[in-house]
């Protein structure tokens, strides 16, 4: 099973370089899919272009119009849901979020969903299989497939209520006004209920045993629990970041898996502790993709 991923262009972080590093100290190939040059990737991963996947004009259809703040990032999250889905479609392996860190290697069944809880309510979307012929793929495709990429998963609140609102007040809107998980682990768990998939998902501790401002831990130099010796921990999700740049605690599990995978990194550039950096989840799109007034 091969690992694929998704990176739009420019430089990948050193937390997103050493997550990748990981994949591949765990035996997996691993292809990453751009619009554009990556720097700051691991030897060894294969580099694709994503045109063929999905248009980079699909981004311009997800920009929100109500919740204009959401510009900036929104978009390439949303974009990166569906990009997933399109992957399982052509059978391109087990999709992994660039900021997966794995501690080793395991086995995923081709025939059969691979995901797990991210928490007692929702399927996680970072990682995530589905075999081509699976039944969530003709979901994902309809809507892709539609004028306005409105999600028919939905629940009753953002799927009636709330667009329904915005239209008696004349509010023109997107569907990604409707939060930034319409695509995401919400649409997963919400099909994967509508389908019978639900019993195919691994326990939270897999690859969420830290999850949300717990993945802060990650950087902590007097945390106690490693998770990395942990058998029935595949890997880790680092949802909550902080600066990726500044060189971490020796003593911290950021630490010790730069030093584990020291031989398959790249060189990395270091601020100095405290030191500023740049956007952490995207670039601002709206200088790529203008925004147009409804």
């Amino acid at each position: 099973m091969r690992i694929a991923t998704f990176w739009h262009s420019g430089r990948l972080r050193n937390m997103e370089t050493l997550c990748l590093a990981s994949w591949l100290e765990a035996g997996f190939e691993v292809d990453l899919y751009s619009y554009g040059t990556v720097e700051g990737v691991p030897e060894g991963v294969a580099r694709h272009a994503a045109d063929p996947v999905l248009p980079e004009s699909l981004l311009q259809r997800l920009l929100p119009v109500l919740r204009k703040e959401r510009r900036a990032f929104q978009p390439m999250m949303n974009f990166s849901d569906l990009f997933r889905v399109k992957l399982q479609e052509r059978g391109a392996g087990l999709w992994l979020d660039c900021d997966v860190l794995l501690f080793r290697h395991f086995a995923v069944d081709p025939g059969k969903p691979f995901f797990a809880w991210e928490d007692r309510h929702r399927i996680g979307s970072p990682v995530f299989y589905l075999p081509p012929d699976n039944p969530m793929i003709a979901d994902y495709l309809r809507v892709l497939e539609s004028p306005d990429l409105m999600p028919h998963w939905l629940g009753f609140r953002r799927g009636v209520l709330r667009p329904t609102f915005w239209r008696l007040l004349g509010r023109p809107f997107s569907p990604a006004d409707l939060g930034i998980t319409v695509y995401g682990n919400d649409a997963f768990t919400r099909l994967a209920r509508k389908h019978d998939l639900l019993r195919h998902a691994l326990g939270v501790r897999v690859f969420y045993g830290w999850n949300g401002k717990e993945t802060l831990r990650f950087y902590d130099a007097d945390e106690t629990e490693r998770l990395e010796d942990d058998p029935a921990v595949f890997g880790l999700h680092l949802h909550h970041k902080l600066h990726p740049t500044p060189r971490p605690a020796a003593a911290s599990l950021y630490g010790r898996m730069l030093d584990r995978l020291g031989k398959r990194l790249p060189p990395l550039a270091w601020l100095p502790e405290g030191g500023r950096t740049g956007p952490l989840i995207a670039p601002n799109l709206t200088k790529t993709f203008p925004i147009r007034r409804p």
